[in-house]
């Protein structure tokens, strides 16, 4: 198994609406200067916060699949379809880019705190689809409880959000003292990022790797039936969002 991980000062950071939302970028902006360019067909993955009611107006997007994972507080989305909906805890809104729109996003509430995912499927393909939007409730979600562990599956499986792109996204939240596995499969590496607490993991008999609140890591299996082993801090839970995306999808990457 590899594992690397990332800290926020090695993260990108952004700021909107005159510094009324901050955020951390795990995977910046093509072309910014931040440690992790890409995994995959996942090219973008902010985690911001707004300080009081703030507004990113209107621009335009094309072809690319776009996904804003409410964490906490009030979300509105705004677009070029038509469309003017708000999303709250635990709610995503997927913007399907296609052919184009344009779209424009408010953070309604002071403490309203959202993740920005960028993906890119087949572009040759989805570029010639009408654009589409599509907004999903917290409670429409697949969510397991297993001993001590809460585990919601955001993208993939039974998922009510069906991307063109290929990917598994999870919310996965331990309550102090509690653990969690998850199988490894070789060709798709694991990125997650620390949003709450902190914990550590197994790595090999009597080493552990730490986690800390705001870290990013990328893990990899080198063989088959490796598992990553998450255990959270005796005193604090522990909350990562965790996103797998196979490492070639089969058709040409352009974004880099």
């Amino acid at each position: 198994m590899k594992i690397q991980v990332f800290s926020a000062e090695q993260q990108g950071v952004g700021a909107f609406d005159g510094g009324k939302f901050l955020e951390q970028r795990a995977i910046s902006f093509p072309g910014e200067k931040t440690a992790v360019d890409r995994v995959g067909s996942l090219f973008y993955w902010a985690w911001g916060k707004a300080s009081e009611v703030s507004e990113i107006g209107m621009h335009p997007h094309k072809a690319f699949e776009i996904v804003t994972y409410v964490i906490d507080g009030l979300v509105e989305h705004q677009d070029s379809l038509g469309s003017l909906e708000t999303v709250t805890n635990g709610g995503a809104q997927v913007i399907q880019a296609g052919s184009g729109v344009y779209h424009a996003e408010a953070f309604r509430r002071a403490g309203s705190e959202a993740m920005q995912i960028w993906f890119e499927p087949h572009l040759s393909q989805t570029v010639k689809k009408p654009a589409a939007y599509h907004q999903y409730e917290h409670e429409k979600f697949s969510i397991r409880h297993i001993a001590g562990a809460t585990l919601k599956t955001v993208i993939g499986g039974d998922s009510p959000i069906k991307l063109d792109a290929d990917v598994n996204m999870y919310d996965w939240s331990l309550e102090p003292g509690s653990e969690f596995s998850y199988t490894l499969t070789p060709s798709r590496p694991l990125t997650f990022l620390v949003i709450r607490g902190q914990g550590t993991s197994e790595l090999a008999a009597e080493k552990l790797q730490a986690w800390s609140h705001k870290d990013f890591a990328i893990v990899q299996a080198t063989m088959e039936g490796e598992t990553l082993h998450l255990r959270a801090d005796s005193d604090q839970g522990l909350r990562i969002i965790a996103i797998e995306v196979p490492e070639d999808p089969g058709y040409t990457l352009y974004h880099k």
